[in-house]
């Protein structure tokens, strides 16, 4: 067993015994080788017609129907990456392309320059289905030539797409929901809530699963009415979940994931994120704790799992790990690794050849397309896919953010920036072991315009987070050009535009009136636009001790002090919960529970009203300088 077996047995009868409930958490909440590329290759194809995004209505929810639907032969499961027996679709989201290759050599037969970025697609011939995240639009492909044949703004960040049955259904991570679309018309038919931002789908029989991002759920729907049928609970601490994969022929899901040790009080590289495929039945609707595969046990040490598939026979489990870059192969009757392959940077999606003995992955920072013969496991074939049009210095940067591979970043391939920050987000979990006290993960979109960083602003710029990848992570060191390589990335990062607006991406007017709240509660002292944050520390007496030691002694206490780093509330309809531990689960908690004596803002006289304005306000930042000016003035 490696050096850290004890980690993994630990981990292992961690999973064996708490499963489901995963113990306390903080709550209130080879060589590869490419072909040449052809002399030949087609043209890209470009949307002539393509036209700034519509103006957004809301999507009129109208009354449930019974659509008519017919259960596919086998499981499916949204995915970024399409394979049949000889052709391969893929989207890229860098250069914001899709393209269909020739399979086995891999030449391009197409690449469509969407304009968007693609998360997921779905196949039904002759078309193909993108959901692209950035711009909330479905783009509809012809799969045979890469034409544009329609498109249309759907809602705010579809990320899942499937078909069946005549119905296309989409995830809305950042709303929320599940949506079932006619797939003739694409026409709304239903629409759904699910939990907090739900991301992956598949579909056995009449059944339709949702996989959440943040906490790692399951929810279990009607395929044809989109009724909701129950729910699977991974556990508290169960995180970064964006695919699920069903058994064709047991009741058995497959959850990858990861989990955030956020009780551990003594924080190490091998004691902090752990690797995990859960299993879970699909009839009871609960985990299956005796099968659950901690990955850092069953293999060598892998880096953040997104996604699984079942080999034809049903009894071996291909692992894809895009943080360290590799699949580990496991043997479900064994319940332990067989093999392990690295691929290439940054795999996000993987799929079997119909035959099975061809893998291919999607690795989204080398641009290409791994192929492993699944006789030996071994890399056979690398196929190019796209060109990243970014400078170079932002592509490093993206791939020193994403890794966990290099020995300068990571001891054992074990942790990465993004095991926290994924996609450089967060991951809505307050750390009770974090240097100075417990402290809530913020999201980096933006960060380089507002250092000093960290709660306790002891960062001064992302420059010196070198001792973050020599300490916590326990690597060798990046280089200082390696540093400024991830600083580059990181500043090209903004917030995202809220989703708490009218359907054309105004202010509502109960949030203009919010800003007048803002301005006369003192807000804007400390949260002045644009950035809404003087970048200064301040004590708003939200640093009395908060959560109770896991240990049973005490309470965790504040070791830097109890004034903490203005944040920028940028991004504040996306980052729940709030202030620097955590410890309020609602906006309104900030304003009115953890603010009875207006130490943080004068909010304690307020009317209700005035309260739902603000947060209104709030809740529909950042500002367009238009709207900055318009109410805050030059």
């Amino acid at each position: 067993m490696w050096q850290h077996a004890h980690w993994a047995l630990l981990m292992a009868l961690s999973v064996w015994l708490f499963g489901a409930c995963a113990g306390p958490g903080p709550t209130p909440t080879p060589v590869l080788t490419s072909l040449p590329t052809p002399t030949a290759a087609l043209p890209t194809v470009v949307d002539p017609t393509r036209t700034p995004t519509p103006a957004r209505v809301p999507t009129p929810t109208p009354t449930p129907a019974e659509p008519a639907f017919e259960p596919p032969n086998r499981p499916l499961r949204s995915g970024r990456l399409i394979v049949s027996a000889d052709a391969l679709w893929a989207g890229h989201p860098a250069s914001r392309t899709v393209t269909r290759l020739a399979l086995p050599i891999g030449q391009r037969v197409w690449q469509t320059d969407i304009g968007c970025e693609a998360a997921t697609l779905a196949r039904v011939t002759p078309r193909l289905f993108v959901a692209c995240f950035d711009s909330g639009e479905l783009v509809v492909l012809d799969e045979r030539g890469g034409a544009i044949v329609e498109r249309r703004w759907v809602g705010h960040a579809p990320f899942g797409v499937l078909a069946a049955g005549g119905l296309l259904y989409l995830t809305l991570t950042h709303e929320d929901t599940l949506l079932a679309l006619d797939l003739a018309t694409l026409e709304v038919i239903t629409r759904e809530p699910t939990g907090r931002q739900p991301r992956g789908l598949a579909l056995k029989g009449s059944n339709l699963y949702v996989v959440h991002l943040l906490d790692a759920s399951v929810r279990v729907f009607s395929a044809a009415t989109l009724r909701a049928l129950g729910g699977i609970r991974i556990g508290l601490q169960g995180a970064f979940a964006e695919s699920i994969t069903l058994h064709p022929d047991n009741p058995r899901a497959y959850v990858p994931h990861q989990r955030q040790n956020v009780t551990n009080m003594a924080r190490l590289f091998d004691s902090t994120v752990f690797p995990v495929v859960n299993a879970l039945d699909t009839d009871e609707l609960r985990p299956v704790r005796r099968e659950a595969l901690a990955l850092d046990s069953v293999d060598t040490p892998v880096g953040m799992p997104v996604v699984v598939a079942l080999d034809p026979s049903g009894t071996r489990l291909y692992v894809l790990n895009a943080a360290s870059d590799d699949i580990s192969l496991v043997d479900l009757i064994q319940g332990s690794g067989a093999r392990h392959v690295a691929v290439g940077h940054h795999p996000r999606d993987l799929s079997l050849s119909p035959d099975g003995t061809r893998l291919y992955t999607l690795n989204l920072v080398s641009d290409d397309v791994s192929v492993v013969d699944t006789a030996t496991l071994t890399i056979v074939d690398t196929l190019p896919l796209a060109e990243d049009p970014r400078p170079s210095i932002i592509q490093e940067g993206e791939r020193l953010f994403l890794t966990s591979r290099p020995d300068q970043l990571a001891r054992d391939n074990w942790i990465a920036c993004a095991s926290c920050h994924f996609d450089a987000g967060h991951d809505g979990r307050t750390w009770l072991g974090a240097r100075g006290g417990p402290r809530n993960t913020p999201s980096l979109r933006g960060i380089t315009d507002t250092g000093p960083l960290h709660w306790s602003a002891d960062r001064p710029n992302v420059q010196s987070f070198e001792e973050t990848f020599t300490g916590l992570m326990a690597g060798t060191g990046p280089s200082e050009a390696e540093m400024d390589a991830l600083a580059a990335y990181l500043k090209r990062l903004k917030p995202l535009p809220s989703t708490q607006r009218g359907g054309d991406a105004e202010l509502k007017p109960l949030a203009i009136r919010g800003a007048g709240v803002f301005q006369r509660a003192g807000c804007v002292a400390c949260h002045a636009p644009p950035l809404f944050t003087d970048r200064e520390l301040h004590d708003v007496g939200t640093g009395q001790p908060f959560y109770a030691n896991p240990s049973g002694r005490g309470m965790v206490p504040e070791t830097m002090g109890t004034a903490f780093d203005t944040p920028s509330l940028r991004e504040l309809w996306l980052t729940a919960p709030y202030l620097h531990d955590g410890r309020a689960p609602a906006l309104r908690d900030v304003l009115t529970t953890f603010n009875p004596t207006d130490r943080h803002g004068r909010t304690s006289g307020l009317s209700e009203g005035e309260l739902a304005a603000l947060e209104a306000f709030l809740l529909g930042l950042p500002l367009s300088e238009q709207e900055r000016v318009q109410l805050f003035g030059e």
